[in-house]
C-alpha cells in the first residue's frame, strides 16, 4: 500500500516541489499560469474526456447521485459547523468548497485503475466527470456569492468555461459527432498540460504564501472531506443497488482530498487564496493515512 501512494502521490509531489523551487528562481507569476489554467487548458481537459466517453444512462445516474450526495452531505456539514462557529462567509465558502471539490483527476482515476485494474477506468472517469464539473460550478457560484445574490451567482458558475465546455462536449457526445482531426489533436495536446500545469501553480503559490495553518475552517473541511463525503458515497450506493467496481470507484474517489483547481478558482476569483491553498495541502497530507484504511476496506 505505502508503494501505491508513492508511486501515485510521489509524482505530485514532485511537480509541486518544482513549481516551489523554480517559480521563484524565474519570478514565474501564479496568476498567470492559474488563468491559462482556468481559461485554456481547463476546458479543453472537459471537452476531450467527454466529447466521446461511453455514456451509459443507468451507470451515469448512480454515479452521478453518489457523487453529489457526497458532495452535498460534505458540504452541508462544513457550512453547519462553520455558522454554529460564527465563521464569516468568505471563510466558510472556501472551506465548503475544499470539503466538496475532491480530487478525482490525477489522484484519484490512478488509485482507481491501480486498485481494480483498467477495467475501472471509464467508471472513474464518469465520476471524474459529475465531480469536476459540479465542483468547479460550485467554487464558481460560491466566489461570485459573496458579492451577489445567489442566482447572480449561479449564472457565473453556468457561464464559466469549463462549464461551457462540458455543454458544447455533451453535444458531440450525444449528436455522436467528431470533431476534425485538427481540433482535435489540438485539444489532446492542450487538454494534456493541465494537471502538469496546476500543480507547479501550487507549489508556486505555496512558496509565495505565509504559511500553512491548520484553522477550524480547514480541520472541518478536512474531516467532511476525508471522512464524511466516502461514508455518505458508500450509502447512497447501496441506496441505489451500485455493487462491486461501480460502488468501489464511488467510494474511493469521494474520498479523495480537495482539488487542486479549488486553488486555481481561489486565485482567478481573489478567493481566500492561501486559505484554499493550505487546506488542499494539508488535507492531501492527511490523504495518505486516510487513504490506505479505504483502500483496505474497500478495494
Amino acid at each position: 500500500m505505502a508503494s501505491v501512494l508513492v508511486d501515485v502521490l510521489g509524482p505530485v509531489a514532485l511537480i509541486v516541489a518544482l513549481g516551489a523551487l523554480l517559480g521563484q528562481r524565474f519570478s514565474i507569476d501564479a496568476g498567470s499560469l492559474s488563468r491559462l489554467a482556468y481559461w485554456i487548458l481547463g476546458p479543453a481537459f472537459m471537452f476531450e474526456i467527454l466529447h466521446d466517453a461511453d455514456l451509459a444512462a443507468d451507470v451515469v445516474a448512480g454515479l452521478l447521485f453518489a457523487a453529489i450526495a457526497g458532495m452535498t452531505v460534505a458540504l452541508l456539514f462544513t457550512v453547519t459547523i462553520l455558522r454554529m462557529a460564527r465563521t464569516p462567509y468568505a471563510a466558510t465558502a472556501a472551506a465548503a468548497m475544499t470539503s466538496a471539490y475532491g480530487n478525482v483527476g490525477n489522484a484519484g482515476l490512478a488509485i482507481s485503475v491501480f486498485a481494480l485494474g483498467e477495467d475501472a477506468l471509464p467508471t472513474a472517469g464518469i465520476f471524474m466527470l459529475a465531480i469536476n464539473t459540479t465542483g468547479m460550478m460550485l467554487g464558481v457560484g460560491l466566489a461570485h456569492g459573496r458579492s451577489g445574490s445567489p442566482l447572480a451567482a449561479l449564472g457565473q458558475a453556468l457561464r464559466a468555461p469549463m462549464t461551457m465546455a462540458s455543454l458544447v462536449a455533451l453535444v458531440f457526445n450525444v449528436a455522436n459527432l467528431q470533431p476534425p482531426t485538427m481540433m482535435a489533436r489540438s485539444v489532446t495536446l492542450i487538454a494534456g498540460a493541465l494537471i502538469p500545469t496546476m500543480l507547479f501553480t501550487l507549489g508556486i503559490q505555496l512558496r509565495r504564501s505565509s504559511g500553512l495553518s491548520l484553522s477550524l475552517p480547514t480541520l472541518v473541511s478536512m474531516v467532511a472531506k476525508l471522512a464524511i463525503a466516502p461514508l455518505v458515497a458508500a450509502s447512497a450506493s447501496a441506496l441505489i443497488g451500485l455493487e462491486g467496481d461501480l460502488a468501489t470507484v464511488a467510494i474511493i474517489q469521494s474520498a479523495m482530498p480537495p482539488a487542486v483547481f479549488c486553488m486555481v478558482v481561489a486565485l482567478e476569483h481573489d478567493f481566500e487564496a492561501e486559505a484554499v491553498t493550505s487546506s488542499v495541502v494539508l488535507t492531501t497530507l492527511a490523504s495518505i493515512l486516510s487513504l490506505p484504511i479505504v483502500l483496505l476496506l474497500v478495494a
